[in-house]
């Protein structure tokens, strides 16, 4: 007697890969961060994932996979995962959905409010993620005030910088626009 195989459900396994934690920032899933480009599912049991990190260093990609794969495995079906790590097309934060701009803002993290140029000193491209846009306003997660200033380009990670609310008096990090 031979056993019936039951084939992963392609909806079931995305949502497994959208449900992983993002390791650095827990309140937030890497689905609601905009990090899955795309999810094949195989009749064989086979599941291909594409993810596209925050920034091309990022300390968390090792981690990000182990979890995805160990998400993507309990799905009923799923024999074999393969995560793919790709940098075309770039993340950029207006992948952010709403309820990852609302959960980060909880966390004490300023989303980017939307697009925002990058400055091309003379024509020339500038790395933002370096120095980011010379005015980048964010309401304060905290308070909501508007009155805030960036205090350091440079946050604990590429893709964040530092900021400083002069109403509440609170540090906050907020993600770079690029």
């Amino acid at each position: 007697m031979t056993g019936t195989r039951t084939a992963a459900d392609p909806t079931e396994v995305r949502r497994a890969v959208e449900g992983v934690a993002d390791p650095e920032l827990p309140p937030v899933t890497i689905g609601m961060l905009g990090m899955v480009h795309d999810v094949e599912v195989d009749d064989d049991g086979t599941v291909r994932v594409e993810l596209l990190p925050t920034f091309s260093g990022c300390p968390a990609t090792e981690m990000i996979e182990r979890d995805v794969v160990a998400a993507v495995r309990a799905v009923e079906g799923v024999d074999e995962v393969r995560v793919r790590f790709r940098y075309d097309p770039p993340w950029t934060p207006d992948r952010i959905d709403t309820t990852g701009r609302e959960r980060l803002r909880e966390f004490g993290i300023a989303p980017p409010g939307g697009a925002v140029a990058s400055p091309r000193p003379e024509g020339r491209p500038t790395l933002p993620l370096a120095i980011g846009p010379a005015s980048d306003p964010r309401p304060c997660p905290y308070c909501g005030s508007d009155t805030t200033v960036r205090e350091s380009n440079f946050g604990p990670t590429p893709c964040r910088d530092l900021r400083f609310c002069e109403r509440c008096q609170q540090p906050f990090e907020a993600f770079k626009s690029f």
